[in-house]
């Protein structure tokens, strides 16, 4: 582990602490009417970085066995033509996501977190499954480990640690304002607003980026190789 791949890993996890579920929802949970919901805010983070630390440990093992037994099997006509296939039909679906178009996806999410009372456990898993095929930076961070070639325990201490500075920035956020009271309401607000009138517009842009990406590297190992 050098200090250049732990400057990286830091680097790719407070991209991931901007996303919807890391900072646009602990917004919500801080600016619902009543006194901020400190308890399931606290407990919402827990689970979901506890989701992104299991998932991440799962994707690196598959990743670290597919490195040492299985590297030719992905170059395989079937196996890319399903990585076209998936390619495709993930840039098609990208063009849902348009902020401009009003779509309700975010609409749906706050209208949970301010007025269903929903478990926390349910709705941070929702959060973290439903990021799932955006999660780019912290797919990023499981392959620098990878061709690292870390050890199991070495991975494991690695992404609890990610995922602890992927919500450090909300947990920051939410510690100021108990501190500050409502005075950090005005600048929590305008936040809120840019980040949840660009949040679908963003997802897009990442969905049809991955899409894009996999249908390309596709295309080019079956037509053009």
């Amino acid at each position: 582990m050098t200090a250049t791949l732990l400057a990286a890993l830091a680097g790719l996890a407070l991209v991931d602490s901007t996303s919807l579920g890391t900072l646009v929802v602990p917004l919500w949970f801080l600016l619902a009417p009543g006194r901020p919901r400190v308890g399931r805010l606290a407990g919402y983070l827990a689970v979901l970085a506890s989701f992104y630390a299991v998932v991440g440990m799962a994707l690196w093992s598959l990743a670290r066995l597919g490195v040492t037994v299985a590297s030719g099997w992905v170059d395989h006509p079937a196996v890319r033509g399903a990585q076209l296939v998936l390619g495709l039909a993930l840039f098609a679906w990208s063009f849902r996501f348009d902020s401009r178009r009003g779509s309700n996806d975010v609409a749906r999410w706050r209208e949970r977190v301010t007025t269903s009372g929903a478990g926390v456990v349910g709705l941070a898993l929702v959060a973290g499954l439903s990021e799932l095929a955006t999660m780019l930076p912290y797919l990023g961070a499981i392959g620098l480990l990878v061709s690292a070639g870390v050890s199991a325990p070495t991975a494991a201490v690695t992404l609890v640690a990610y995922c602890l500075v992927m919500i450090a920035p909300a947990a920051a956020i939410t510690g100021t304002r108990l501190a500050v009271g409502q005075r950090l309401d005005g600048p929590l607000t305008r936040i809120d607003r840019v980040l949840s009138a660009r949040a679908d517009t963003v997802v897009g842009w990442v969905v049809g980026i991955v899409g894009f990406v996999l249908a390309a590297s596709a295309a080019n190992a079956l037509f053009f190789s």
